[in-house]
């Protein structure tokens, strides 16, 4: 009569597991990062709403600002190492280049812009594969990231080239952004929250 054989136990990477939670709990940290993104697109987005066609140089010089605050806040984050680091390097030079050299085609524009969104999206779907099977956050991380990649697709192949078309671009892409990033700065805080708790009750 044989010996049954013993249940066969799952290997777990430790490491892999640990620096998972490591960059759940860096996101829940990060919260405000994405709160003060959220209001500085939202900003944007409702100036491009009501900016006068005449004065798109000045608007695009503001998106600019914007990217390279929203580079800075990632490399705050998260380092200059790494792609997720190389997005937040990215930014900032499309920001540098909308800022110095406003005045170029609004082709070169909307592509700035569209490569601005998938930059955001790639290094969102990036840190979902970082994270933990099981983080409650993971779908938020995911979701923004498609949506991210959908408005970097479409304004990479937009097909109007006028002003007016630019402008509401830059507001349609702004506001998404903003409603993007103040929904994970509240998913995000809350998950700090949590995180706190259960050290808390420990």
């Amino acid at each position: 009569m044989t010996e049954p054989e013993a249940p066969r136990g799952e290997i777990v990477d430790d490491e892999g597991i640990d620096s998972r939670e490591a960059l759940g709990d860096t996101l829940a940290d990060l919260w405000w990062t994405f709160l003060l993104r959220g209001l500085l697109a939202g900003a944007v987005g409702i100036a491009a709403l009501f900016w006068p066609t005449g004065s798109i140089a000045l608007l695009l010089q503001l998106v600019g600002v914007l990217l390279i605050l929203d580079g800075g806040l990632t490399l705050l984050g998260f380092g200059r190492r790494g792609l997720i680091g190389g997005a937040g390097i990215g930014a900032v030079l499309i920001g540098l280049v909308l800022l110095i050299w406003p005045e170029g085609t609004a082709r070169l524009t909307f592509f700035l812009l569209g490569a601005w969104a998938l930059i955001i999206g790639i290094g969102s779907l990036i840190s979902l594969g970082q994270m933990h099977q099981l983080d409650p956050e993971r779908a938020t991380v995911r979701n923004s990231g498609i949506v991210a990649l959908i408005i970097g697709l479409v304004l990479i192949f937009w097909p109007g080239s006028g002003v007016v078309a630019l402008g509401w671009a830059i507001a349609f892409s702004a506001l998404a952004f903003a409603g993007v990033m103040l929904f994970m700065a509240a998913r995000f805080k809350r998950a700090g929250e949590r995180v706190s708790m259960r050290v808390v009750n420990k």
